[in-house]
């Protein structure tokens, strides 16, 4: 119980961590830094699809809702990655890790594993949410160099995220 609760206060301040990098971490229109994919992937297993849905909803709406966002970006681009989460996770870590419902972690997958994942998560995240923030109105070049720099810039910060997440409580 004990880690449920300290996962759900860590999943609350990552959120307000977020809220605050959408409100003064703006480096230019070129990079848009996110750890929402990353808390999305690293929800607890016991957390199934229909749940991790909600989850993704009303974080993406909380995001958009008190940041400096277009209403609906964080929330079409996060709830992908919440229905791609169980095959990114039965992709890379295996069939056995969600039959016997563990929790992924940095100690005990290797930070390999977890960046491939986190990547994959992140990939997704952006495609979306660049080409729903772009509608049509820029051009390819722009949008790849974004996808490109974004992943770059959130990716670190995503690590840092995961470990905080996923790390057991003592």
């Amino acid at each position: 119980m004990k880690v449920v609760q300290n996962f759900n206060i860590m999943y609350i301040l990552l959120v307000i961590a977020q809220l605050l990098i959408c409100n003064y971490l703006h480096l230019s229109a070129l990079v848009t830094v996110s750890i929402l994919p990353v808390m999305t992937l690293c929800l607890p297993l016991s957390v199934k699809t229909i749940p991790a849905l909600f989850i993704a909803f009303f974080t993406g709406l909380a995001t958009d809702a008190l940041a400096d966002s277009t209403l609906g970006l964080n929330i079409v681009a996060l709830v992908p990655v919440a229905i791609t989460r169980f095959t990114v996770i039965r992709l890379i870590f295996g069939e056995d890790t969600i039959n016997r419902n563990e929790d992924i972690s940095i100690k005990k997958n290797g930070i390999v594993k977890i960046s491939v994942a986190i990547l994959i998560a992140q990939a997704v995240f952006f495609i979306i949410y660049i080409w729903a923030d772009g509608a049509g109105t820029r051009p390819l070049w722009f949008n790849l160099a974004r996808f490109a720099v974004s992943m770059a810039a959130s990716y670190i910060i995503a690590l840092i995220t995961a470990h905080l997440l996923t790390s057991p409580s003592k």
